[in-house]
């Protein structure tokens, strides 16, 4: 959890994307190609402080990341997103496993 100004989220998770792409060289010398997908959510745009509500549309946020390349930032449809213990209900692979997923 980050307070940050409005208008400073968007920017802190591009550095944060950018950061997270940095390549890493192995002990034996090899570069290893790295990616991440990012999601974030605020109190403000979510319209709530309570916690699990927020990681939810956080959640959400992540893997319209995942789909895109990019970076989101959860806007209030991602905090109406089914969620089960925490994954979106239907994300591919999610719905063989059922409530465990």
């Amino acid at each position: 959890m980050l307070e940050l100004p409005a208008g400073r989220c968007e920017v802190r998770l591009a550095q944060l994307v950018r950061m997270l792409r940095t390549p890493v060289t192995l002990d034996d010398g090899q570069v290893v190609d790295v990616a991440a997908s990012v999601g974030a959510a605020t109190c403000d745009v979510i319209g709530t402080r309570d916690l699990s509500a927020l990681q939810r549309a956080a959640d959400a946020a992540l893997y319209e990341g995942k789909h895109s390349g990019r970076a989101h930032l959860a806007t209030a449809a991602h905090a109406t997103v089914p969620s089960i213990n925490g994954r979106r209900a239907g994300r591919p692979g999610t719905s063989r496993w059922g409530r465990a997923a």
